[in-house]
C-alpha cells in the first residue's frame, strides 16, 4: 500500500511495490541504502535527484524500502523539499503527517539533511537561547522551572507535545525551531516501579542522546542514591568512586540510565551531567512513605515503619531549595561527568514518624514491622561537586524536614 504526502509523491515497502506498479510509478528504490549513519552523500543526493526529476517530469514517484518507515520517509521529505523549495525539516513534519510515521532513524534524517543545500534552514528561528525540560510537569520538574535563572528560558511541553516514546525526529525539530542549547532530562515513566517502566526510561533516554549528539547539545541527567541499594546490611558514605550496587526495580534503572549516559560520553557521542541525590521534600512534594506518614497521623491511623535485621532505614534527605541550589550550580559551571549531592546526614524513618505525630497533634501508635534481611543506608558524599563549584548543604537539614513536616500537617496537604 502506497502512503500519499503529496499526490504525486508517496512511500512504501518494496513488498507493497507490485511486479506492474513500474508503469504506474516511477519507483525509486532505496533498500541498498543503511538504515543507520553512513550512508554516503552523494548516493542520498543521487536518489533525491532521480525523484525531484521524475516530478519535474509530471510523473507519480514512490520511495521504497523494506518496511516504508525510514529510508524512504526520509529520502522522501529530501524530494519533497526540492521539488517544492521547502526548508527541509517542514518536508519532514509533512511527511509524518501525512504517513503517520514517527520512527524514523534520526541518524539516517540526519544525513539526508546533510546531502540537501543550504535551503534547508529551519522555518522556525529563535532568537532566545532556550533550555528544553523533558518531565516538567513532575515533582523535580516543577522545581527546576521554579528555581531556573531570569537569564535561561526554560522550555515544558508536555508528553502530548513531545512523546519521547515515539523516536527522535519530533524531538529533533523541536529542538531545531525552538533553539535549544542544552537538554534538562527529566521525564520518566508515570509508574517507574514496573519492569515495562524500566524499558520506557531506556528509550527516552537513548531518544534524547540521539537527538544530543546530533545537534551537539549538552544533556544533564538526574539520578538517586538507589543505585547503591544492594549495600543491604550496610551503613556507608558513597562516592562517585564507589561501585554502583543497585537493588529493585528503580535501582536497576537509574543504574542502567547511568550507564548508557556514561557510555555515550566516553565515546564522545554526546556531552553528560549526571546529578545524583538524596531523597528530596519540599516545594509541595515528598517521597512515598512521608507522605504516608502525614496521612494517617492526620486521620489518628498507625504508622508502620520497618525494621530490618540491622535496624530502621535511614535516608539521604534534601530540602528542595538545597537540591535546587546543588544542581544549578552544576549547571553554571557547565561541568560534565558524574556529580552527587545530598543533605549531608542521615535520618532514621522513626525518628521521622515521631516527627510526623508531634506536628499532627494526633495520638496514634508507631507500629514497626519486621523484615527479612539488611537494609543499606548510603549517606552520598558531596566532595566532588563542591570542589568544582563550592557547593555544600548547609547544616539545617533537621529544620527544613520539621518546617515542612509542620506546614503539611497545618495545611493538611497530603490527606
Amino acid at each position: 500500500m502506497v502512503r500519499w504526502i503529496t499526490p504525486l509523491l508517496g512511500t512504501a515497502s518494496a513488498s507493497a511495490i507490485g511486479d506492474g506498479d513500474g508503469d504506474q510509478y516511477s519507483i525509486i528504490d532505496v533498500r541498498e541504502l543503511v538504515d543507520r549513519a553512513g550512508n554516503d552523500i552523494p548516493t542520498l543526493r543521487r536518489k533525491i535527484n532521480d525523484g525531484v526529476n521524475a516530478l519535474q517530469r509530471g510523473e507519480r514517484v514512490v520511495v521504497c524500502c523494506d518496511h516504508g518507515i525510514s529510508r524512504s520517509n526520509s529520502i522522501a521529505a529530501g524530494i519533497l523539499s526540492q521539488a517544492e523549495h521547502i526548508p527541509f525539516d517542514e518536508a519532514v513534519q509533512q511527511v509524518m503527517i501525512a504517513t503517520g510515521e514517527t520512527e524514523m532513524r534520526l541518524d539516517v534524517v540526519s544525513a539526508v539533511r546533510r546531502a540537501l543545500p543550504l535551503l534547508n534552514t529551519t522555518s522556525m528561528i529563535a532568537k532566545e537561547e532556550n533550555w528544553l525540560l523533558t518531565g516538567g510537569s513532575g515533582f523535580l520538574g516543577k522545581i527546576v522551572a521554579a528555581s531556573a535563572p531570569a537569564d535561561i528560558e526554560i522550555l515544558h511541553p508536555s508528553r502530548q507535545e513531545l512523546d519521547l516514546l515515539k523516536g527522535g525526529v519530533t524531538l529533533d525539530l523541536y529542538t531545531e525551531a525552538n533553539n535549544v542549547r542544552r537538554i534538562l532530562h527529566f521525564a520518566s515513566p508515570r509508574v517507574g516501579n514496573t519492569n515495562a517502566a524500566m524499558g520506557e526510561a531506556l528509550v527516552m533516554l537513548r531518544t534524547v542522546l540521539e537527538v544530543a549528539g546530533s545537534r551537539s547539545i549538552p544533556v544533564v541527567v538526574p539520578s538517586r542514591w538507589e543505585v547503591f541499594a544492594g549495600y543491604k546490611g550496610q551503613t556507608i558514605t558513597a562516592t562517585e568512586n564507589t561501585s554502583p550496587r543497585p537493588s529493585g526495580i528503580l535501582g536497576d534503572t537509574k543504574f542502567l540510565l547511568e550507564n548508557l549516559a556514561l557510555a555515550w560520553a566516553e565515546e564522545s557521542m554526546a556531552s553528560v551531567t549526571i546529578f545524583r541525590s538524596g531523597l528530596v521534600f519540599g516545594q509541595g512534594g515528598a517521597p512515598h512513605f512521608l507522605r504516608s506518614f502525614i496521612a494517617r497521623a492526620l486521620t489518628g491511623a498507625a504508622i508502620t515503619t520497618h525494621i530490618y535485621e540491622n535496624g530502621e532505614p535511614k535516608l539521604d534527605l534534601m530540602a528542595a531549595e538545597e537540591w535546587a541550589d546543588a544542581l544549578w550550580s552544576l549547571l553554571r559551571s557547565d561541568k560534565t561527568g558524574l556529580f552527587q549531592g545530598g543533605g549531608g546526614e542521615l535520618f532514621g524513618t522513626r525518628q521521622i514518624a515521631e516527627m510526623v505525630l508531634r506536628s499532627s497533634g494526633q495520638e496514634c501508635i508507631i507500629d514497626q514491622l519486621p523484615v527479612e534481611g539488611g537494609v543499606a543506608n548510603v549517606r552520598l558524599g558531596y566532595e566532588k561537586l563542591e570542589f568544582a563549584t563550592g557547593w555544600q548543604p548547609s547544616d539545617q537539614t533537621s529544620q527544613f524536614l520539621a518546617d515542612f513536616i509542620d506546614h503539611a500537617c497545618t495545611n493538611r496537604v497530603f490527606t
